[in-house]
């Protein structure tokens, strides 16, 4: 589950959206990269690019991106998102 929080009036409201994932775990070399700036990955997760898009929220001229996970009950919070080919995207995770 992307969700993506977005201001309405003076509340934030966390939009939701049900994805497709691969979950794999974090690389060695990014994980001690990360580390290093005082950041603990815990998951990479590979989702269709077209359900990352769906999950940007555009109001005005200011653009929202998912800035959170939910994943097999537990909330992690996005730290790195990139394109990693055509049709995939890879999201790291705290």
């Amino acid at each position: 589950m992307l969700i993506t929080p977005v201001p309405e009036g003076i509340e934030i409201t966390p939009h939701e959206t049900e994805v497709f994932c691969e979950i794999k775990s974090v690389v060695r070399s990014e994980f001690f990269a990360a580390y290093g700036v005082g950041l603990t990955p815990k998951l990479t997760i590979n989702i269709n690019s077209d359900d990352y898009k769906v999950c940007i929220k555009t109001i005005g001229n200011q653009r929202y991106r998912p800035s959170q996970i939910r994943y097999d009950g537990e909330l992690y919070t996005i730290i790195r998102a990139y394109q990693k080919n055509i049709g995939e995207m890879e999201i790291t995770v705290r």
